[in-house]
């Protein structure tokens, strides 16, 4: 997928609870390959597996709207806007970002749809 598909609407998988993974070291994908980040929505909030990430390594955001309304899927840091249909699952391909605390949003839900990455 590139950049210019990410405006179609797109579905989103979220998997794992956010607060089981706190302190887990940085998750590792195969050298060249993206490093796959699930994250579910469910009423109207993300939930991941994922917290830290290897700097420079590429990203893939797995995500899934297993909610019953549409949320919009964005983060000024790594720069894409998704709107996620329910019952939709898409892929959202980020390149190999620097160190530092990368967040990212629903825009429908603004206040309770939030996650953030730690890039080390």
């Amino acid at each position: 997928m590139n950049f210019s598909q990410i405006k179609k609407p797109l579905s989103v998988l979220l998997l794992g609870g956010s607060l089981l993974f706190i302190g887990l070291p940085p998750a590792r994908a195969a050298s060249g390959s993206p490093l796959r980040i699930d994250v579910a929505i469910r009423h109207h909030r993300f939930e991941s597996t994922v917290r830290e990430v290897p700097k420079g390594q590429p990203l893939l955001f797995h995500v899934t709207n297993f909610g019953k309304s549409m949320e919009e899927f964005e983060s000024y840091d790594m720069a894409f806007e998704v709107l996620v249909r329910p019952g939709q699952t898409v892929e959202i391909p980020v390149s190999g970002l620097g160190s530092g605390t990368y967040e990212y949003f629903g825009d429908f839900h603004p206040r309770t749809a939030r996650g953030t990455i730690t890039v080390k």
